[in-house]
């Protein structure tokens, strides 16, 4: 009964409204690469680049192939909002854009892993297969054909992890009951938001804040699965975003997750809300509802022919990946320590604005001391500070730049780091006597961190 009910067909057309949305917002992110030259900032400019554990073989491309890549990624993000080679442009879009923000580690962010896992999944999807032109919208509207049930389902599932997860990841001392970072992020933005200075900078609306967020996120993907709470919650969601992306840098995210949360809705609900406005102009809902239903018995779910094709290659594949987005996150659980602290497993997990930190590091090799900022940009420094791995890494490279100018292999490296988080008095991440390049990067607990 499960599987007949995931089987059944309902209307695309929220799906192709989260796909416009995703164009939308992935053109506007490509856009502001060009507008505030961070292409030249994050690609061209830095001599040495970090990479993910799995992905050392991703490297940044040359400069003008870099400019040409960011070409085609906004083009293809505009093909995706516009509807035209929707296949093509979600392919070449995912692509690019996972090889552009894998090409260096430090740039990492969560809706960037967010971006690449929704070009996916609407790649995988059947709303791929329609080119019908967003302006072209009378003929859009009317002419989609339905999807299975489930594929509505896994965005509907995509969307809720993150909230969820993000809401786990703030059930610590810190965020309950120190707020912290909140109280230190309240007084940073004071000034963007004047008229409301007074009430930020008290103590109590940090306090206030860090629970709101707690709720909001562990309380949000079952609100908007409600349908007597739903439109309820999106507002909800709407304000969050919006008042955040007031206070905190923190990019399209808010535009990502405002229009992506309309997938909880009806799935015909751009019909039933265009045709609230343009009475007669469209088809209406009954109309639609009728196709629906003419289309389920066409179907017949109910065989066992039906049942196999069905769930095929593309169905089996979304399957596993539902699976590894739901276990994923919790693989932090198999190493000691705060991971807010280690940064083991933090990526790809939604720990999404649960500490802050900064740092600093010297190193030493061959009995000479060296500034990383001598060779790294002032973001790579910052963000290396205080990430573990990262350390590691640019002690390796270190070693073997020496290697290179003295000829002396096997060099140790060490290094002087300190870290603060949540403005907590500075601790080192490494024993100043500790050999750096001794210590491997694995799948395994980084021996020698200090924990």
């Amino acid at each position: 009964m499960g599987i007949k009910n995931l089987l059944q067909p309902v209307p695309s057309l929220s799906l192709h409204f989260f796909r416009i949305g995703y164009g939308f917002a992935t053109t506007i992110l490509i856009f502001r690469y060009f507008y505030y030259g961070w292409i030249h900032s994050y690609f061209i400019k830095p001599s040495f680049f970090f990479k993910h554990f799995g992905f050392e073989w991703i490297h940044p491309l040359a400069p003008a192939f870099t400019y040409l890549l960011f070409g085609v990624l906004l083009i293809t993000a505009f093909g995706i909002f516009l509807g035209y080679f929707l296949r093509f442009n979600l392919f070449v879009f995912t692509i690019g854009f996972t090889w552009f923000h894998f090409s260096d580690a430090t740039i990492y962010l969560n809706h960037y892993y967010l971006i690449s896992l929704l070009g996916f999944l609407l790649w995988l999807s059947p709303v791929s297969k329609s080119n019908l032109p967003l302006w072209q919208w009378r003929d859009w509207v009317n002419q989609t054909k339905p999807i299975p049930k489930f594929w509505l389902y896994a965005f509907r599932l995509q969307m809720g992890l993150i909230y969820f997860f993000g809401g786990v990841a703030k059930l610590q001392p810190d965020w309950l009951f120190e707020a912290l970072p909140l109280k230190l992020w309240l007084y940073q933005s004071e000034g963007k938001l004047t008229f409301l200075d007074p009430v930020l900078g008290l103590p109590i609306t940090a306090y206030a804040f860090s629970w709101i967020g707690v709720i909001f996120d562990l309380s949000i993907p079952f609100l908007l699965c409600t349908k007597r709470f739903r439109f309820f919650a999106w507002f909800v969601v709407l304000f969050f975003h919006s008042f955040t992306s007031f206070l905190f840098p923190i990019g399209v995210f808010p535009i990502v997750m405002s229009l992506s949360s309309l997938i909880f809705f009806a799935p015909d609900w751009p019909l039933r809300l265009i045709h609230r406005f343009l009475k007669n102009k469209v088809g209406t809902p009954k109309s639609k509802e009728a196709e629906i239903q003419r289309a389920n018995q066409n179907l017949d779910i109910g065989s066992e022919s039906s049942f196999a094709t069905g769930f095929r290659f593309k169905e089996y594949a979304l399957f596993t990946y539902l699976l590894l987005q739901v276990t994923i996150p919790f693989r932090h659980i198999f190493y000691p320590g705060q991971v807010i602290w280690t940064e083991e497993a933090i990526k790809f997990s939604w720990q999404v604005m649960v500490a802050d930190k900064v740092g600093s590091a010297i190193f030493f090799v061959n009995g000479k001391s060296i500034d990383p900022r001598e060779t790294l940009t002032d973001y790579q420094y910052r963000m290396m500070t205080i990430q573990p791995e990262h350390i590691l890494q640019f002690a390796n490279y270190l070693q073997q730049r020496e290697f290179e100018r003295s000829g002396k292999k096997d060099l140790a490296v060490y290094v002087q780091s300190h870290v603060s988080i949540n403005g907590k008095p500075s601790r080192p991440l490494f024993s100043p006597n500790e050999d750096l390049t001794k210590i491997k990067i694995n799948l395994s607990p980084l021996k020698g961190l200090l924990r």
